[in-house]
């Protein structure tokens, strides 16, 4: 088994769109010079690239697995390639360019993977749903959830997710607050309170995927899930819904509800400010669990939802949920289709689903199917597994209709939001130019 670790992994942010375009556009149009499986003396090999890290939690089951899985299959060796996320789609594109790519490939339905599919770069893997054993290891949301518009199935999903609010109790109740706060006025009245006590409210990274991500939040309280997938749909944020969306954003944070330094703050200093207790409130995903339980498990945190302002057409406060990381098949990998067959059939396994889960961010495709250690499991991963889904209105983040070019658009274009005196046609006029950019 070959290991390869080409960069750090970064979670959620997609990029790069034009270059894996263009990428695709070349190698469909008869660059690839790829042949059938590479069989060199006898032996199979299989590629996989994916957004962990090799020393991730993620990477070294990935690398366990692979070793586990030679050892069952003599004559097929498993190749794996590391690369941040960000950097992800134009390492496939440049592999596709060269007829290269590799067989497998994991990562999150966001940005310029939701274009792979009808550009030819990786295949429908519904075909081989029933035929490899695979039918009844997923939920019938989750196979939704990777389920284009033409019926066709992108990946197989592998990791789910919850994302929530976070709320430091322990810096509450020195503010005088003893529960989270469930609307608006609420979130304004106890954001004056811990500020009173030198405690910022609500760390957003704002420089990040943080932003887009409160954007939609605010957008899903004010308008609702229908209207704001048509909002961005058509990205006039100067009609009356897109003006809910901005005045609301503003009105939190005039209000003071965003820390001070969210428009200069990036993911890890959110986690950060709030590990660290010098904000009270955090929005981060089941990916931080494991972090969390690390680094500032001594601190009495409570998961809950966004709150809701009054008149909202949501019933209670608000979470996301969904699907990240699927295992994508490339052309490549179908031409080796009995191998790949052989290596996913393994990385479903039980025992090999259940190890995964295991590790404490993830959410399982199907639940009620694997032995999770609730014993071992980081406290808020259990938690938020039986809470959240009883105690909040739970969504998919919208923005993950949108298509590459603008997701990346939307992602810059949102911390306008955050800064300081920005006004609403200021941000109004920064986010009609991301769409613009489609």
């Amino acid at each position: 088994m070959t290991i390869i670790q080409t960069s750090r992994t970064i979670r959620r942010r997609s990029t790069a769109a034009a270059v894996l375009a263009a990428a695709v556009a070349i190698a469909m149009t008869g660059c690839s010079t790829s042949t059938t499986a590479d069989t060199s003396g006898g032996t199979t090999k299989i590629t996989t690239l994916s957004l962990y890290s090799g020393s991730s939690p993620a990477g070294k089951w990935l690398n366990g697995l692979s070793a586990d899985f030679e050892k069952a299959n003599p004559g097929i060796d498993v190749s794996n390639d590391f690369v941040a996320q960000t950097d992800l789609p134009t390492t496939y594109g440049k592999s596709i360019v060269a007829g290269n790519e590799q067989d497998i490939v994991m990562t999150n339905l966001v940005g310029d993977p939701t274009t792979w599919l009808q550009n030819g770069a990786t295949v429908d893997v519904k075909k081989y749903l029933k035929s490899w054993g695979l039918d009844d290891t997923f939920s019938k949301s989750a196979l939704q959830a990777w389920t284009n518009t033409k019926g066709q199935l992108q990946a197989f999903p592998l990791e789910g997710y919850n994302w929530p609010m976070w709320y430091n109790m322990g810096l509450l109740k020195k503010a005088g607050i003893d529960t989270p706060p469930a609307t608006w006025d609420e979130l304004i009245s106890d954001s004056k309170k811990l500020r009173d006590t030198g405690v910022q409210p609500f760390a957003v990274g704002a420089a990040d995927y943080p932003a887009p991500a409160v954007i939609t939040l605010v957008g899903l309280a004010k308008i609702g899930e229908k209207r704001l997938t048509k909002l961005f749909a058509t990205g006039d944020w100067s009609d009356a819904d897109g003006q809910k969306v901005i005045d609301g954003t503003l009105q939190l944070r005039d209000a003071g509800v965003f820390d001070d330094d969210s428009a200069g703050m990036k993911y890890p200093d959110q986690v950060a400010a709030f590990g660290a207790g010098k904000a009270a409130m955090l929005f981060d995903g089941s990916w931080g669990y494991g972090n969390a339980a690390n680094s500032f498990g001594n601190l009495d945190i409570r998961l809950g939802g966004f709150p809701l302002p009054s008149g909202s057409p949501v019933d209670k406060p608000i979470s996301f949920a969904g699907q990240s990381t699927g295992v994508w098949i490339s052309p490549n990998g179908e031409k080796k289709a009995d191998a790949v067959k052989k290596f996913v059939q393994f990385m479903y396994e039980k025992k090999n689903l259940t190890a995964f889960a295991n590790l404490g961010y993830v959410s399982p495709a199907k639940t009620g199917t694997l032995d999770l250690d609730t014993k071992t499991l980081p406290k808020l991963n259990v938690e938020s597994q039986e809470e959240l889904p009883k105690d909040t209105s739970v969504f998919q983040p919208t923005y993950n209709s949108l298509s590459p070019t603008v997701t990346s658009a939307f992602f810059r274009a949102s911390t306008q939001a955050f800064v300081k005196g920005a006004t609403a046609a200021q941000v109004t006029q920064s986010l009609e130019q991301a769409w613009q950019a489609n």
